[in-house]
């Protein structure tokens, strides 16, 4: 009896571990808003849409005010009519794939590779995801979350360094202000 107990007690901690696996992490805006108990403020600054190939990604710059911190995030949101898909990328992380980009657009002017099929990417700790993939043309995306469909792809690089660099220009007055 004591040895179906302690099965019984070992399928419980499997399963339990499996699900909590699966649960998708949060964003370290998420985490920086989520205690409870607080005054959270939010306040939103539009940017110009970013026109991919099939999709149009709305972004802003958010500034959140949680207890006695002021934080600042990069927010691109891909519509869909089955829930939005969602990048929140803290300032911090915005700097990393800022010089990331960087390096991505030299690799992509510098590509030899005769393989069939091509990609090279940046993650952030978030799951953010840019990069190009190379197939018969050179393409470039952007991945907003870790899980489901929420790549869009670019004809090219310069509008995304562009919104990029927006953002960054705007957290910058927010905070000179």
């Amino acid at each position: 009896m004591k040895n179906v107990i302690l099965i019984g007690f070992i399928y419980i901690g499997l399963v339990s571990q499996s699900f909590s696996q699966d649960e998708k992490s949060l964003s370290k805006m998420e985490q920086f808003v989520s205690n409870a108990g607080q005054i959270i403020k939010f306040e939103n600054y539009n940017l110009p849409d970013l026109k991919g190939s099939y999709a149009v990604l709305k972004t802003k710059v958010r500034r959140v005010y949680a207890g006695g911190e002021t934080k600042y995030y990069f927010i691109m949101v891909k519509e869909d009519k089955y829930g939005n898909k969602t990048a929140y990328i803290a300032e911090e992380d915005l700097v990393e794939i800022e010089k990331a980009l960087d390096q991505l657009i030299i690799q992509s002017e510098n590509e030899e590779s005769n393989s069939d099929y091509l990609e090279n990417k940046f993650t952030s700790e978030d799951g953010f995801q840019i990069g190009y993939w190379k197939g018969k043309s050179l393409k470039w995306f952007v991945t907003l979350e870790k899980y489901g469909s929420s790549s869009t792809s670019f004809n090219g690089y310069a509008d995304l360094k562009a919104i990029i660099g927006m953002a960054q220009k705007k957290i910058q007055e927010l905070k000179a202000s």
